[in-house]
Formats: structure tokens, C-alpha cells, sequence
């Protein structure tokens, strides 16, 4: 309560603060452990939460790390967890505590790695050897911990204060290594995708060799960082058979545990031989049979061809097609470490190393994944994969590589000694990989600009009173009218004007009520006049003379 209360208001009472903290220890009474416990069941939030929220800098930091160094590693549960097995009678309680208490010890031992990085990077100069020895002894998941420790401890990233201590291979390497897989993936799809034409290899590595897991797991990531979908951007770098097979293996429709049958791998052997007889090879049916099996089944596949037509299917493939679509469907016949140890040896060969594939190989690999990777090198090869990278590589990048392959995981295995390459500072890092473009800042944004105001309106104009001729409808109107009908366009109150059956023409108003396609009646005009004509003789001439009076009949 007096811990809380020094922090609300306006303002900390760091004075307050410094008593409290600086007065609790395992002896004192509370304990550090048993305040810290308290604080969080009263107040609902960690007591390093509410220091974070309320001080900072070197105060902040030696009071987080005050309180880490005095809070229980094994949670109260070591009483539990010390018994005998033999005689506990709760072993469901048991493994509970054990649980609990290793994921606490974890926590506290990534805190001190962190603690321990940076006091490897502080000061003149880095310490290569102990930052080497530490970090080479850990799994990646553990330096996973041991990178949120860093930030929570330092705010700041852990990978890129140690990118600022080192440079060349090493630089590279100790990044795909403290990196977590998801973070190297990416990283390596990028090396791959950018730039003039796509590092088909690397991409073989990225899709054949990782679990349908990882190849999920790195999609969504690469995906998320770029705002874009790695379906689209596989399919711009990639074409033809090469992309149909990229495609395929990011579905992750890839059976990884199927066990081997017989008969089936007999029937696919068939298939693909008559893919490859006759004129042309038919590419989609060693996609659809190598790209979908388990690597069980793909070696049953690959012995079933060789017992029926006396040569391997790697020979096929080669004969049949050429490029990275050929070296793809070949490492889908090996199992992903051969397939790592192959790509190991490739690099060594020829003039020079490539080290970017070394980099890429051991550091986006875990200690177990590594160890397998060595083994099998060593049985494909003969040689210790350890013995080639030492005869390859130089400096400190050289001694980091070995440190990943030979060293145990020091926490997995706290017996087993941690011996590290020795230093050589004499030897300078052969062939430095090409510096990195920095990262552009983001472009602000173009200034705003208003769109441009609509043109207004045109005047209204009312439209012409219409003057039409309407057509009398055939007569059924009562006698003495005829029924017009109503043209379109025209309302109640307007003026049209009428032919009668007669010829005659008579300007009616459209009375109301009465819409266009209606029908009223009108009245019918009378007659036109009859003309009469007098015949009269003039001068014993017949004259006609037309005169037009009203005719009163006789």
C-alpha cells in the first residue's frame, strides 16, 4: 500500500520509493518476493509494470533490476518440486509445479543473458569471445527470451544493438541466429526477391527444406510486414514449371509424416517414367507426385524407380530438365538435413566460399536442427563439418560457425562443457559481404489538395409549353363529340389542337384530371359552308361565275 501510494498523484515520491525498495530483501520481513506477490494480487498489475508507468531511466533500470535479482526463480514451488517422485502422491500437481517452475527459471536466466549481452557490448570494444560463447550456447527460443528481456531492460532491440558491435559475415550470421525463424524466413525471402531477377536457390531452401509449419508461419510473416500477398509476388519472380512448383509448396498441402506404401510408390515410379517417355517431359507430373509426398514416400518412390529401370531418379531428373527446377525435385528426393549438408558442401566448392549460404544454412537453423545438419555432413562426406568451416572461414564469423555446430545447449545440458573456437585476432574476415542499403525513410506524404469544386449547375429552364396533334381515337364517344387522347408531354391546362374527321381543326385545353395516354371527349365542329355555283349567259354565252352567299332553300 505505502508502494502505491508513493506513486499516485500528482507526481512520484522517488524518496519514498528508494526507502521501500532499498529496504526489502530475502531476510527482511516482507520479503522482496513475498511485496511483489502482494502488489500484483491487490492492485491487479506487476510491480515493475507500475514502476515502468511512473520513473525511467537509470532510477527505472536499477529498480527492475533490484526487484529480478531478489524475486524467487522457482515461484515458491521448490517445497513441491523437491520431493521424491517415488513417493508423491499427487504427480498431476507435480508436473503442474514443475512446469511453472521452469518457465519462471527460464525467465530469470533470460533476464541475466540479456544483463550479460549488454555488458558485452558496453564499453571500448566488444567482447567477441564472451558474446560468442554466450550466445552459441543458447537454443533460439531461448534467445527469443533473452531478446524481450533486452528490450524490456534497455528499450531497445538487442538485435540491433549487437548489428551496431559487429560487421561482414559475423554481422550477418549473429542476426540470422538471435533472429527468431519466422524473422530469418523473411529476411531470406527478401534476399532472394529483391533486386534485378529472383535467387531461385534460395528460395528452394526457404520452401524445401522447412517444415509446412514454418513455410505457414513465415508466409504470414512476410505477408503482414509488406502489406502483400507472397502468393503474387512468388508468381512475378518466378515462371513457368519453376513457378508452378514454387506455388505448390507454399500451399503447404505437403504430407510430411505419411509413411511409406509399397505398392503406391511402384504406381508413381510408372507415372513418372511415363512422364518423361516420348517427345517432351511432362514437368506437371513430377510436381504433382515429388511436391505432395512425405520424404518416406518420396525415397520409397525414388528405390521402387531404380529396382524397375536400373537407374536413379536423380539421373532422370537431370536428363529430363535442367536449372533450379531440376536441383527443387532433386532435394525433394533427400531429407531436408542431407539436403542442408549438400548445399554446405556446394558452398565450399569452387573459388571461394559462399558464406551467404553458410549464414543462411547454420543460423536459420536451431542447435538440434544444426547438430542433425553436421551428422549428416560428416556421414555423407567423411569429413567433420566443423574441420570444412574452420578451413573455410576466417575471423570471428569462423569461430561464431563452429561455436553453433559443436557447442551443447548450455541450459538443455548444463554437464556438458562449453568450449569455444579460440581467437585469433591476427586473422582478418576474408571476403566481406557487400554492405547493406540502409533503409530509405518513409516519403511524407504529398500535400493535400483540395479537389476541384464541380462546375455549378446551368440555369433552370422550363421546357416549351407544347402545342401537339393529337389523334381522335376511333369514334365511340356519345354523339356529337369524338375522343381525343391525351399526347406525351402534354398536362392539364395545355392548349393542343384537334382534327376532326371532318378535316377541320379546333384548339382544345386539356381539362383536369386528364394525364398524357388519357382519353376526353370533344365537341365536334360544324360543317364547313357549301359552295354554290350560278351558270349565267352573257351575250348568248354560257358563263360560269362562282358567287358564294348563305343559300336560302326554297
Amino acid at each position: 500500500m505505502r508502494l502505491e501510494k508513493a506513486m499516485k498523484g500528482f507526481g512520484t515520491n522517488e524518496a519514498i520509493l528508494v526507502r521501500l525498495l532499498g529496504g526489502l530483501d530475502h531476510a527482511s520481513r516482507p520479503s522482496m518476493p513475498a511485496v511483489v506477490a502482494a502488489y500484483e494480487r491487490k492492485y491487479g498489475r506487476t510491480l515493475k509494470e507500475a514502476l515502468k508507468s511512473e520513473i525511467g531511466g537509470d532510477f527505472l533500470r536499477a529498480s527492475l533490476a533490484w526487484i529480478s535479482a531478489l524475486e524467487d526463480p522457482s515461484q515458491a514451488f521448490e517445497a513441491t518440486t523437491a520431493c521424491d517422485v517415488e513417493a508423491c502422491d499427487d504427480l498431476e500437481a507435480l508436473l503442474d509445479a514443475l512446469i511453472v517452475e521452469n518457465a519462471s527459471v527460464n525467465q530469470m536466466m533470460a533476464s541475466i543473458d540479456a544483463q550479460e549481452v549488454y555488458n558485452c557490448c558496453h564499453g571500448f570494444g566488444t567482447s567477441d569471445g564472451k558474446l560468442i560463447a554466450l550466445l552459441a550456447s543458447r537454443s533460439k527460443p531461448h534467445l527469443q527470451a533473452v531478446a524481450a528481456a533486452y528490450y524490456d531492460q534497455r528499450d531497445k532491440s538487442m538485435v540491433a544493438r549487437i548489428r551496431e558491435e559487429t560487421s561482414g559475415w559475423y554481422k550477418l550470421l549473429l542476426t540470422y541466429l538471435v533472429a527468431s525463424p519466422e524473422e530469418a524466413d523473411v529476411r531470406q525471402l527478401d534476399a532472394a526477391m529483391d533486386g534485378l531477377g529472383a535467387d531461385g536457390v534460395a528460395l528452394i531452401e526457404f520452401l524445401v527444406g522447412n517444415s509446412q509449419a514454418r513455410v505457414r508461419a513465415a508466409k504470414a510473416k512476410w505477408e503482414g510486414r509488406h502489406d502483400a500477398s507472397l502468393v503474387d509476388r512468388v508468381a512475378s519472380e518466378l515462371h513457368g514449371a519453376n513457378e508452378t512448383l514454387a506455388l505448390q509448396l507454399l500451399k503447404g498441402e505437403r504430407d510430411e509424416l505419411g509413411e511409406a506404401d509399397e505398392a503406391e510408390a511402384e504406381a508413381l515410379a510408372d507415372k513418372l517414367a511415363a512422364g518423361a517417355a516420348g517427345w517432351g517431359t511432362d514437368e506437371q507430373a513430377f510436381i504433382e507426385v515429388l511436391a505432395k509426398n512425405s520424404p518416406e514416400m518420396n525415397y520409397a518412390v525414388r528405390t521402387a524407380y531404380e529396382n524397375k529401370h536400373g537407374k536413379s531418379l536423380e539421373s532422370l531428373i537431370e536428363s529430363e530438365m535442367s536449372g533450379n527446377l531440376a536441383k527443387c525435385l532433386g532435394a525433394l528426393l533427400l531429407p531436408p538435413a542431407d539436403y542442408y549438408a549438400k548445399r554446405l558442401k556446394e558452398a565450399f566448392q569452387g573459388l571461394g566460399t559462399s558464406d551467404a549460404v553458410v549464414c543462411r544454412v547454420l543460423g536459420g537453423h536451431d542447435k538440434v536442427d544444426v547438430r542433425e545438419i553436421a551428422a549428416a555432413y560428416e556421414r555423407k562426406y567423411g569429413t567433420p563439418l566443423k574441420d570444412d568451416l574452420k578451413a573455410e572461414c576466417s575471423g570471428n564469423y569462423k569461430r561464431v560457425a563452429q561455436a553453433w555446430v559443436t557447442m551443447p545447449d548450455a541450459l538443455a545440458d548444463p554437464d556438458e562443457p562449453v568450449e569455444i573456437p579460440p581467437d585469433e585476432p591476427d586473422e582478418p574476415e576474408a571476403h566481406p559481404p557487400p554492405p547493406e542499403p540502409p533503409t530509405p525513410p518513409p516519403s511524407p506524404p504529398p500535400p493535400y489538395v483540395p479537389p476541384p469544386a464541380p462546375p455549378p449547375p446551368p440555369p433552370y429552364v422550363p421546357p416549351p409549353r407544347p402545342v401537339a396533334v393529337a389523334t381522335p381515337v376511333a369514334p365511340v364517344a356519345p354523339p356529337g363529340t369524338m375522343l381525343v387522347q391525351v399526347p406525351v408531354g402534354v398536362f392539364p391546362g395545355m392548349q393542343i389542337v384537334v382534327q376532326a374527321p371532318s378535316g377541320a381543326r379546333v384548339g382544345v385545353i386539356v381539362p383536369q384530371g386528364v394525364g398524357p395516354g388519357m382519353q376526353f371527349a370533344v365537341p365536334l365542329p360544324p360543317p364547313p359552308q357549301p359552295q354554290v355555283v350560278y351558270n349565267i349567259r352573257v351575250g348568248g354565252g354560257r358563263h360560269k361565275h362562282k358567287h358564294r352567299h348563305r343559300h336560302r332553300p326554297f
